[in-house]
């Protein structure tokens, strides 16, 4: 087709209208080439078509021979020449269309995946990352251990995969943005844009994280790993407790008996609560900013810019060993955790569940806030990731190996910190749910605790710290890469400026990000992570649902799919979307606005404000759908609000597959018939990934309009 349109061009170059034409003969139609035969070279009479610009005269193909995206200029020229059904020009032409559309049309400057490697690795990274090294283990701890197991398998199989598996197709068939790719359903525009910025909220707390790694990883240059031993420097020397070679040290004193007497505490707590956080008592006394940490924040972001530079060309090489480096010091762990004495009390906790703890919302709405941070589902990073693929790629292989992975992961990662507590537990005589405190830095307790029991702990503290900063760096890639694509995608000037445009963001989100390590800056980093990361992504992931299944139309969305891959999802796929997902996220997202209960920071209590801020914060993301929703409607050109409504409903001009020379075969599709009059014969082929896929292929070349 795309060829076919060439010919056109170079006639309506010829004579200035579609009409009789008095250029050389030329074949006015050229057959697409086999897979297997290559690119079919151009005849003498249409190889340098006057008035096409240079990419499009001399880029149209790439070193590979694949098809390339135009922009919008070249699309809405070429368009043009068909000027509607009719083929006239005037109102109703795609012209207008195209130049609104700089979104789906003006990808050729966005980039592509050098393989399906780097986009496989590069969502094993964004999925498996902090969150699950991290988050998961303390929510684990937190909610009752096999108690939180359960409910969260429970929702990533009803909910997490499906969706996982959404929005990786959603966003490869559209080849855009998560902004752009509400074209399908316009009235849920909004939802991108809460996308977006929950994408940036996240960023900016989730390098904070970040930084909390490089701080451990530069102190583990030591002698001595300072966790080691209790420093009168930052310790309560009263109550400071820490192992020697299998007897216990208490205010420097051997003594097997001291540490089940209550208030004792290991030195890797107070070594993070008393000189890492320096934690002040409350949100209300925020402090002056560590500097120390301050620093490491600005290494953090200057590390995320420099691999973003040049957008997932440069991230796509990084996730090479950043996807998967971190499982060689994790399975270390397990098998150190495993033979620790104690350690299988531990795993026991963290299997066997308290049935009662289950009847508990805040546990399910828990699970549920851990399984899209964790998949990073309704964020837009997997959308954002899938749009730079290949039209045809086999997506659904993608989802499956990567949400497997994720699930593997937290378990991998809770079996090691549970190992872990238990052993702690073993030593400090005491059950295992009084061994830490909960809350976010259980993981800068419980592993650094497991590096003092290693053989050189220096070497594996490094080592471990560095995985932790891997493990976020190609999250937070995606972060920040979710954003930057989303307003680039809507903005395309910002394209030939991704430099400037990716540090400013950098620096207002570190300048944000500077009041979370303050000495109340735990407190800031809780308030962020609760509602602007948790509460906020759940309302989202509901909206997406049910836009995508219930207004977009489940039927219309499987077609989609079948047109991309050849096969339509199964039974399973279209139950949890049509019903399980939307259903069960509804009632735990209005369950848990029922039984609302004020944020707690282990015993401390948020002030009402402290509460109200984050309700703001939280709103800030959900307040966006109705919003844009109703500046959707009313930009529609119905008579009514009536008709307006309708008309949000269904998707406009601008959607269609990625891959623009599909377009016209997938409007034939739609619609039964081609709209230039086209005769079009269904065929059958077999794309890349060996899965019989249904095409159309031209048959004749007649055209409305006497060309």
């Amino acid at each position: 087709m795309a060829d076919m349109l060439d010919a056109l061009q170079f006639r309506h170059n010829s004579t200035g209208h579609c009409g009789a034409t008095t250029a050389p003969a030329a074949p006015l139609y050229r057959p697409p080439a086999s897979p297997e035969a290559g690119a079919t070279a151009v005849p003498a009479g249409l190889a340098s078509p006057r008035g096409g610009s240079l990419r499009e005269r001399e880029r149209e193909r790439d070193q590979h021979g694949r098809q390339r995206r135009f922009s919008a200029a070249i699309v809405a020229r070429r368009e043009s020449l068909f000027g509607g059904a009719g083929g006239s020009s005037g109102a109703g032409t795609p012209m207008d269309a195209a130049i609104r559309r700089p979104s789906l049309a003006a990808v050729a400057e966005r980039g592509s995946w050098g393989s399906r490697w780097e986009f496989l690795l590069s969502c094993v990274g964004l999925s498996v990352g902090i969150g699950n090294v991290w988050r998961f283990p303390y929510l684990a701890y937190q909610n009752g251990g096999g108690a939180f197991l359960i409910p969260y398998l429970i929702m990533m199989a009803l909910a997490g995969k499906p969706m996982y598996f959404l929005e990786l197709a959603m966003g490869q068939f559209g080849g855009v943005g998560p902004v752009a790719m509400w074209n399908c359903c316009p009235i849920a525009k909004g939802v991108g844009c809460a996308m977006v910025t929950v994408s940036l909220v996240v960023c900016i707390y989730y390098n904070v994280i970040m930084s909390y790694t490089v701080y451990y990883m530069v102190a583990s240059f030591a002698k001595e790993v300072p966790w080691a031993k209790c420093d009168p420097a930052w310790a309560d020397m009263a109550t400071c407790y820490t192992r020697v070679s299998g007897a216990e040290s208490v205010n420097g004193t051997l003594n097997t008996t001291a540490p089940s007497a209550t208030g004792k505490e290991t030195a890797s707590l107070q070594y993070w609560e008393r000189h890492v956080l320096h934690l002040s008592d409350g949100i209300e006394h925020m402090g002056p900013v560590k500097g120390d940490l301050a620093a490491c924040l600005l290494f953090s972001w200057c590390i995320v810019v420099l691999c973003l530079v040049k957008g997932i060309k440069t991230s796509g090489k990084v996730v090479y060993f950043a996807a998967t480096f971190p499982y060689v010091i994790l399975f270390t762990l397990l098998v150190t955790g495993l033979c620790q004495e104690g350690a299988w009390s531990g795993v026991a906790y963290f299997i066997v569940p308290d049935w009662s703890k289950l009847l508990d919302i805040q546990v399910w709405q828990a699970a549920a806030g851990q399984m899209f941070f964790s998949l990073s589902v309704s964020m837009g990073g997997l959308i954002m990731y899938s749009s730079y693929n290949d039209f045809r790629n086999n997506v659904y292989r993608d989802a499956l190996v990567v949400s497997v992975m994720d699930t593997l992961t937290s378990i991998i990662s809770g079996t090691v910190t549970f190992s872990i507590l238990g052993a702690m537990a073993h030593d400090l005589n005491v059950p295992i749910q009084e061994v830490v405190k909960e809350g976010p830095g259980l993981a800068f307790v419980a592993y650094p605790e497991a590096l003092l029991r290693l053989p050189v702990p220096q070497l594996w503290a490094v080592l471990f710290f560095l995985m932790l900063f891997v493990l976020g760096l190609d999250s937070e890639f995606a972060l920040l890469e979710n954003v930057l694509t989303s307003i680039s995608d809507e903005f395309t000037v910002l394209r030939s400026h991704k430099l400037m445009f990716c540090i400013g963001t950098a620096l207002v989100c570190y300048v944000i990000g500077l009041s979370c390590v303050t000495y109340g800056g735990n407190y800031v980093l809780t308030l962020m992570d609760v509602y602007g990361g948790g509460l906020a992504v759940l309302f989202i992931a509901i909206c997406e649902c049910c836009s995508l299944v219930w207004i977009y139309g489940l039927r219309r969305l499987c077609s989609d799919l079948e047109f991309m891959l050849g096969y339509k999802p199964g039974l399973y796929w279209r139950v949890t979307w049509g019903f399980f997902a939307p259903i069960i996220l509804t009632v735990i997202f209005v369950y848990s606005l029922v039984d609302y209960k004020p944020l707690k920071y282990e015993e401390y209590d948020y002030p009402d404000w402290a509460d109200a801020l984050g309700w703001m914060l939280a709103l800030a993301s959900m307040i966006q759908i109705p919003f844009w929703g109703l500046i959707q409607v009313f930009r529609q050109t119905g008579e009514t609000f009536k008709e307006k409504v309708l008309q949000a409903l269904v998707p406009n001009e601008d959607w269609g597959p990625s891959d623009l020379s599909l377009t016209t075969e997938y409007k034939a599709m739609q619609k039964g018939s081609s709209p230039t009059g086209i005769t079009l014969n269904s065929v059958v082929h077999h794309n890349e990934n060996n899965l019989t896929t249904h095409t159309v292929q031209t048959a004749t070349t007649r055209l409305q309009g006497g060309v």
